[in-house]
């Protein structure tokens, strides 16, 4: 294997784990995260040369690691305590989703003249605005989309909707309080999910990464005899999110404890070998046109949730943590809970962010094929 290869394998597998580190014990920003630090260090190799960059071989790290990642995030799902215990959180996600999914639609019929391959961006942010940055991978790798579209979506999710969450972090919750009503105080519930718990033994997280290899197996063998042929990107990944859910939704995924460190691992792999494609001086133009379709379906997203959860007279501390668990993921819920100081929406806020990353997939693979047949 030449030595730029191995460069490109080694920070692919070994710079996801220095990202973790950072980002647990705080050597980073409140606003940074281990997807951003990976990004940013596979984008940073990438434009200033650092070695050559072998694209099939990017491409085929990527690729493999988001199939084997994806149903060990999907694992962590609980929908069964979610019903229980968040149903007013589950509500609002909801209609967050509902908000995305018309907000990007429109955005993308307004700019189909000006933005290539429309179809393909705005099922890549639905699925960014309903689950988060595990989405907009396993949609694009469906939707076989250029690996450069994932990475903009991702430069432009990093600066317009960090501007939004440092509003969620600061400002924002007074400006709300003004708007919606006070969150009901309630008894201390059950948790749903701790993220916080990595697997504790080698065996487990060998018992998780079996699974997680089983379920992907599956799915090409699921695909191979539903389609005919053994890779079907867009078959492949319902097919491996169906499986996922099935599994968490009959309680066997919880023998193997919570996958969803290791599952974040390998979707830190898939952000290195990613970040390695992007040359940003061939893409500055095509960059400029999503920066501005992302910033309309974001701010539409985010006014169309208001007023859908004014009209249906939701709290405001599950207003705000609904549209986290919607746009950012499970991370960010725990920040901004503990900001606006009410944690005891965190289990049903987390939950409602996992659940996202199953019906992400679904909801942003329609839109983008409803929109190709719809624009042609």
């Amino acid at each position: 294997m030449p030595v730029s290869d191995l460069l490109s394998l080694s920070l692919a597998v070994l710079f996801p784990i220095v990202a973790i580190l950072a980002t647990r014990r705080r050597w980073v920003p409140e606003w940074s995260s281990s997807i951003i630090l990976c990004y940013g260090a596979g984008i940073l190799i990438a434009n200033l040369r650092g070695w050559e960059i072998n694209g099939p071989l990017l491409e085929a790290i990527a690729g493999g690691s988001m199939l084997v990642g994806l149903p060990l995030l999907l694992f962590s799902v609980r929908v069964r305590d979610l019903l229980r215990f968040g149903k007013p959180m589950l509500f609002s996600f909801l209609l967050c989703c509902l908000a995305g999914v018309c907000a990007t639609g429109l955005t993308a019929l307004y700019a189909q003249a000006q933005v290539e391959d429309v179809w393909q961006i705005a099922g890549m942010l639905t699925g960014l605005y309903t689950g988060g940055t595990p989405n907009v991978q396993a949609i694009g790798l469906a939707l076989e989309a250029p690996a450069e579209y994932v990475v903009l979506i991702q430069a432009a999710d990093v600066l317009l909707g960090g501007a939004y969450l440092l509003g969620l972090l600061t400002i924002l919750p007074a400006l709300y309080g003004k708007i919606f009503s006070p969150s009901p105080v309630t008894p201390d519930q059950e948790p749903v999910q701790n993220l916080s718990d990595p697997p504790a033994t080698w065996s487990r997280w060998v018992k998780q990464l079996l699974a997680g290899l089983s379920v992907t197996a599956a799915g090409f063998l699921t695909t191979r005899a539903v389609t005919g042929a053994w890779f079907d990107p867009t078959a492949l990944i319902l097919f491996i999110t169906t499986l996922s859910i099935v599994l968490a939704l009959s309680g066997a995924t919880r023998r193997i404890g919570n996958s969803y460190a290791l599952g974040e691992y390998f979707v830190l792999i898939f952000c290195v070998a990613l970040g390695l494609l992007a040359d940003f001086r061939q893409l500055a133009e095509d960059g400029l046109d999503l920066l501005y379709f992302s910033a309309i379906a974001l701010t539409l997203t985010i006014l169309v949730h208001l007023l859908l959860a004014k009209l249906f007279r939701v709290d405001r501390d599950t207003v705000i943590l609904s549209s986290v668990a919607a746009l950012y993921g499970p991370v960010f819920v725990v920040q901004v809970a503990t900001a606006i100081r009410n944690t005891r929406l965190l289990p049903a806020g987390i939950a409602v962010s996992l659940v996202g990353f199953g019906i992400g997939n679904y909801l942003g693979i329609g839109l983008a094929y409803a929109l190709r047949w719809m624009v042609g």
